[in-house]
């Protein structure tokens, strides 16, 4: 009896994952035969690439195609390839794509469960309405004079640091030090005292890397949560561990009591938090977690891109001095110092930006979940004229780096070309999006665009930058984390520009 038990339930094991592997098919939709378990990202999970550039093999070998439909391990997806659709997803028909995949309790997870990011439905809109005002291009003005000060501190860390110009600097950290200090102040309104030592990093600086730094925990949880999403859904472990929650709620009650006491009324993201707080009625874990977003948003991604940004620039150093060209016009228009608006308009400072999340984006892919049905049929000739029908729970992947790289929209797309940025054509939001796009684009952009070009306008105008022998050419990506962190770290020198 037990056996025919155990045979039965083997056979409905084994039926069942046959049916779920069939799901694309049976929806008419092209793409690669699946592996169980493995689904198509077996290469991903064996450390031979990473789940991005798994995926944009799929992307590759289904051109002429407006989508594919592929495994995430046992989770299918659809993979978009059709711009028209991409704009669907994300804008036009944003009512049936509201929700981003990732699911975390915010009873779990009260820091990271707040963030707009993951909020759903009519609570993302309140939380992502209430909290814009804080993000308005006059409350980025006044936070401008402090992040400037500490684009200051890091010029003059790295003119005294020992190696700059050997060996070079793991720029990776040194850039998670800038961003550190910027948030510290910005949101929890304190000294993050990231430029104090070269041997160590402060207090601060380790509880930050407890979020999603490579190697931690969190970012481990991360990473198979984007595989296994089930394992959020279901609230088997939380991101933000107790220890740091409990820190950063100590932090930010500290900082509200003594401006409360004093009467001290500052220009800074935290106070915007203080006075919504009082407007609303807000528990001090809520005033944590929306102080948290500045934090989380501002801190990693940040780091990441500005450090893509100069490793772009040390390996094509005839552009720096374009850099340094307009920020020589913009001082002399003003007295020998950058504005916020000087540092918003510098064309080919902008343009290279531009460029380096083009050529290295943080991430390869953005998963978005089928709210409400929907069904697409491409009408741009380019495409195979095939039907996609979609029901509530479904994922689709809007590809980033995949458009970025593909030769139909950007001429030699492997070559670091800022010139290209320059047209607006270039910044198509169909096709390029790097800050998302629609109602739930990067609530926090405007700050990372601002803490990125500020930090390296700073490093242009007092260094030359040029690749340390130390870098691991041709460069790879860590295949375990959901950014493309480069591994053997971003080593690049520093050599100080005598004025």
């Amino acid at each position: 009896m037990f056996l025919i038990f155990v045979t039965v339930i083997l056979v409905l094991i084994i039926f069942l994952i046959r049916y779920n592997l069939g799901y694309w098919k049976r929806k008419g939709v092209p793409g690669p035969k699946p592996w169980p378990i493995i689904g198509n990202i077996g290469s991903n999970l064996i450390g031979k690439m990473t789940m991005g550039e798994a995926i944009g093999e799929i992307y590759r070998k289904y051109e002429g195609y407006p989508f594919a439909g592929l495994f995430r391990a046992t989770k299918p997806v659809l993979l978009l390839r059709d711009p028209d659709l991409v704009h669907r997803v994300l804008v036009k028909d944003f009512k049936s794509f509201s929700n981003n995949e990732m699911v975390l309790d915010k009873n779990t997870d009260p820091i990271f469960g707040r963030n707009p990011f993951i909020l759903r439905g009519q609570e993302w809109k309140d939380t992502r309405s209430m909290l814009t005002p804080g993000m308005t291009s006059g409350k980025m003005k006044n936070i401008y004079p402090i992040l400037k000060d500490i684009s200051k501190n890091m010029v003059k860390f790295i003119e005294n640091h020992p190696t700059a110009t050997t060996e070079g600097i793991e720029t990776r950290a040194l850039t998670k030090r800038l961003t550190l200090d910027n948030v510290a102040k910005a949101a929890f309104g304190i000294d993050g005292k990231a430029f104090e030592k070269y041997d160590d990093i402060s207090e601060f600086n380790k509880l930050a890397d407890q979020f999603f730094t490579p190697g931690t925990w969190s970012s481990f949880m991360l990473f198979l949560g984007q595989i296994f999403p089930v394992l959020l859904k279901y609230r088997l472990f939380k991101f933000v561990r107790a220890e740091v929650e409990q820190k950063l709620a100590e932090i930010v009650t500290d900082v509200v009591r003594y401006r409360e006491k004093n009467n001290i009324q500052a220009n800074d993201y935290l106070q915007f938090i203080m006075e919504l707080a009082k407007e609303r009625n807000l528990a001090n874990i809520e005033i944590t977690s929306h102080a948290s977003t500045l934090f989380i948003d501002g801190y990693e991604t940040s780091s990441l891109v500005l450090t893509h940004l100069l490793l772009s620039l040390a390996q094509n150093p005839e552009y720096q001095e374009k850099i340094r060209n307009d920020i020589r016009k913009y001082e002399q228009e003003h007295n020998g110092e950058l504005t916020y608006e000087d540092v918003h308009e510098m064309p080919w400072l902008n343009a290279c930006l531009y460029e380096s999340l083009r050529l290295r984006p943080v991430v390869d892919f953005l998963t978005k979940e089928c709210t409400e049905p929907f069904e697409y049929t491409p009408t741009n000739p380019g495409f195979k004229e095939i039907t996609v029908k979609l029901s509530p729970g479904d994922i689709v992947l809007t590809p980033i780096a995949y458009f970025s790289k593909d030769k139909k929209y950007f001429e030699n797309p492997d070559k670091f070309m800022p010139e290209r940025m320059l047209s607006k054509e270039s910044m198509d939001k169909s096709i390029f999006f790097p800050f998302g796009d629609g109602p739930r684009g990067c609530i926090g952009q405007r700050l990372g665009r601002m803490m990125i070009k500020l930090a390296a306008a700073f490093i242009l105008k007092n260094f030359e930058l040029s690749v340390s022998p130390k870098l691991q050419e041709p460069i790879t990506y860590l295949p375990y984390h959901f950014m493309n962190e480069i591994k053997g770290g971003t080593w690049i020198k520093y050599k100080k520009i005598c004025s």
